[in-house]
């Protein structure tokens, strides 16, 4: 397979990777922190594709990105006592991501049979056009063999290096992450908790979640 490489600049390239990706196509761009690897959420067989490229381990859920910071109540539902609003009014768009009790239209192939997922809302204009232009959220991972990456993020060079001749596009950034590290991942089932420490501390969000557990 070749894949077909996309400068982040060709919306007309862009709407065509988003209509292949709502038929099955995987594709890599680059979300606020790695390059991730994308598909359609509600397809079995693309979210099969994620794991058996990536070499993943089945028992690891894939995440869920959306294109408005208002849409994860579509696929969540809100914890008990805990205001999500006032979590993605202040961090959203950004590396945060959310693990929050699924709603039955979330597919258990996404979660690994979990009854959580985990949503995420990202500043990343492909990744929200990708979404936009398909109607879909995306189901991701980082995009590069499981296991291999112990500290620093998946460049554009190294996906490509890694699983660019598995995927079907793949979207070039104009400019490098910010950030420093992966997204911080945020359990709201249960007592707060951080599951993944990224650049965004405990600290911070305890402005709004003071109950949180690190």
């Amino acid at each position: 397979m070749s894949v077909e490489i996309i400068d982040s600049a060709d919306l007309d390239a862009i709407r065509g990777a988003a209509d292949s990706l709502r038929e099955g196509a995987v594709v890599v761009a680059q979300t606020d922190t790695n390059y991730g690897i994308f598909c359609n959420p509600f397809s079995e067989s693309a979210c099969k594709r994620i794991y058996e490229i990536k070499k993943r381990d089945g028992a690891k859920p894939l995440s869920l990105f959306v294109s408005s910071p208002t849409d994860w109540i579509r696929w969540a539902y809100a914890p008990v006592d805990i205001d999500v609003n006032a979590i993605t009014e202040q961090y959203w768009p950004g590396p945060l991501n959310l693990i929050m009790r699924k709603k039955p239209i979330v597919p258990d192939w996404v979660t690994s049979g979990f009854d959580t997922v985990s949503v995420v809302h990202n500043v990343s204009i492909v990744v929200n056009l990708l979404a936009i232009y398909s109607g879909l959220p995306l189901a991701a991972s980082s995009a590069n063999i499981s296991g291999s990456m112990d500290e620093g993020l998946v460049t554009f060079e190294l996906a490509i290096d890694h699983i660019g001749s598995d995927v079907d596009f793949a979207v070039r950034g104009s400019q490098a992450s910010q950030h420093t590290m992966s997204s911080t991942i945020l359990s709201l089932e249960g007592e707060p908790t951080i599951v993944r420490q990224g650049d965004l501390s405990a600290n911070a969000l305890r402005g709004v979640v003071p109950e949180l557990h690190a």
